[in-house]
């Protein structure tokens, strides 16, 4: 019998790239919501940073949305980066991608003048601190006016909604088999991502709001929330 060969990092990008958005509930509303949130004219040469970027999924709705926008993807994971890059080739006057990690504050070197800053399921992967720590970093970024936009997934006080979700979630995977858009090998390949494996810091919707409210941001609200998904915004003052 013949052994399966080592998930290699090339298959472990692809496929997340081509399941990721199949897999998570919401995915493409929450960047819908996410862009919407950005109150800028489509006329304005707005500057924006994607924390977390990923296959720049949210990057490519901005600059559908702002076709002057300039925005700066910032992720650790240098495969993903170099993918990411290769997508963009038609937009590489719009798009900068840097290979930072956010533990680190050294994220913001170089970028001044924001408009807004964004991030979707990426600052939950930070300790705590660290990811209130972001919160108040970009604060001090933004132009006045400045818009912060997020969605993570939060842990609820009520365990009926996370078992809610984490039973929605388990259907949605079921639905994406039933339909073709993923198959048992890719899930059993999925479940040894060591990019999905890493650990994860869930706080409460609560407390996020909490802390873009003690940085100074106003309008903090949560314009949108799916069970444990949510989008929370603010502006700078």
């Amino acid at each position: 019998m013949n052994e399966k060969q080592p998930f290699s990092e090339f298959e472990e990008i692809r496929l997340l790239e081509d399941l990721f958005p199949n897999i998570v509930p919401k995915y493409r509303e929450v960047h819908d919501i996410m862009t919407s949130m950005l109150d800028f004219e489509k006329s304005q040469q707005i500057r924006v940073v994607d924390l977390g970027c990923g296959f720049g999924d949210l990057t490519r709705r901005i600059i559908d949305a702002f076709p002057l926008s300039v925005v700066f993807g910032i992720d650790n994971q240098s495969a993903i980066l170099e993918r990411t890059r290769e997508k963009f080739q038609d937009s590489l006057d719009q798009v900068v991608f840097y290979q930072r990690d956010l533990n680190n504050s050294a994220w913001m070197n170089g970028l001044d003048y924001l408009h807004a800053v964004v991030s979707s399921f990426a600052l939950d992967y930070l300790p705590e601190e660290r990811h209130k720590a972001i919160v108040e970093e970009v604060h001090e970024k933004l132009e006045p006016g400045g818009r912060w936009v997020s969605c993570e997934f939060f842990r609820s006080e009520d365990n009926r909604i996370n078992r809610i979700f984490h039973d929605l979630e388990i259907s949605f995977i079921q639905r994406a088999m039933k339909e073709g858009q993923v198959n048992g090998e890719q899930l059993e390949q999925l479940g040894k991502s060591t990019i999905l494996r890493q650990q994860h810091h869930i706080c409460t919707v609560d407390d996020k709001v909490s802390w873009l409210k003690q940085a100074g941001y106003i309008y903090v609200d949560v314009p949108w929330r799916f069970l444990n998904l949510a989008v929370i915004t603010g502006v700078r003052k």
